[in-house]
């Protein structure tokens, strides 16, 4: 009965991915300074959780470089700390959604087997 909750499969994918954009936005950082860097951020969770899905997201490169930077310095480097800084706090709210879904399965099933 237990084997195949795919809520709580999401909820994982989820807090994944949420680790994945704070890596990402954690090298960003680090790299703020650095001439020529190009801001990346993860993929967006749709496309994630489709390759979750397909069974090959161990394969898929979740870190790409942004498409659409906030800025570009005269040296290149695109990453804004105002932006990332905006962006880990979307990454902070993705996983405490995460962690919900799995504190809200959990009472769910203690309330069915009756603890």
């Amino acid at each position: 009965m237990f084997q195949s909750l795919d809520i709580l499969r999401m909820a994982q994918a989820y807090a994944t991915h949420a680790a994945t954009r704070q890596q990402a936005i954690a090298q960003n950082v680090a790299n703020a300074d650095t001439p020529g860097y190009r801001a990346r951020d993860a993929i967006p969770f749709s496309d994630y959780w489709a390759a979750v899905e397909r069974g090959g997201a161990d394969d898929l490169a979740t870190i790409r470089a942004d498409a659409n930077p906030a800025t570009r310095s005269p040296d290149g480097n695109t990453v804004s700390l105002e932006f990332e800084m905006m962006r880990g706090v979307e990454a902070r709210q993705q996983h405490e959604t995460a962690l919900g879904i799995y504190a809200m399965t959990r009472d769910l099933m203690r309330a069915v087997i009756g603890r």
